[in-house]
């Protein structure tokens, strides 16, 4: 019987990279975008000094005041991006107005994090970086449904997006973009 190769000291130093990344989402001070490149550049690393060079200078958690948990409009789109807190249970709607949510910069601190949104007489469209995994569960009335995900794997480690969206004369849209 042939025994399994043992792990290389360089990737043993890439997993525990990996995990320390994965706790900095956690404790909200990556965010995806930023998880997604720094464990790509990690197992890109050629050396123990190329990983350390990643995850040693890692931002701080951003403060509780940056926390977005619902928004809503009437006759007004609503468009949320860059780097902000993102709980569990966030809800995002407007009523004939468009939602707009790039979570690309957004701070993760579950593995699954649930958004719901619903538009009526709107459309909705949600942009989510590559390599994460995402749920799309919606109800339309009157409208389309789109989910253009990268073909890529998911970032081991990397939170998952569930998306509820109701619309009713609109349209839902789901990206993933670098």
């Amino acid at each position: 019987m042939t025994q399994p190769p043992l792990e290389s000291a360089l990737d043993l130093v890439k997993t525990r990279a990996q995990t320390t990344l994965e706790r900095a989402v956690g404790e909200g001070r990556l965010t995806l975008d930023e998880f997604t490149d720094k464990v790509d550049l990690v197992f890109q690393a050629t050396d123990e000094a190329g990983v350390r060079a990643v995850v040693g200078a890692l931002p701080a958690p951003l403060t509780p005041a940056t926390t977005v948990v619902s928004r809503q409009s009437i006759f007004d789109d609503v468009a949320r991006g860059g780097r902000f807190a993102l709980p569990t249970g966030a809800t995002v709607s407007s009523f004939f107005g468009d939602v707009e949510l790039d979570l690309r910069q957004a701070v993760i601190t579950d593995p699954l994090v649930e958004v719901r949104t619903w538009s009526w007489f709107g459309d909705i469209e949600v942009t989510v970086p590559e390599g994460v995994e995402v749920e799309v569960r919606s109800g339309l009335v009157f409208g389309d449904e789109v989910v253009e995900l990268a073909d890529v794997p998911p970032v081991p480690g990397a939170p998952k997006i569930r998306i509820k969206a109701w619309t009713t004369f609109g349209d839902v849209r789901v990206v993933s973009a670098a």
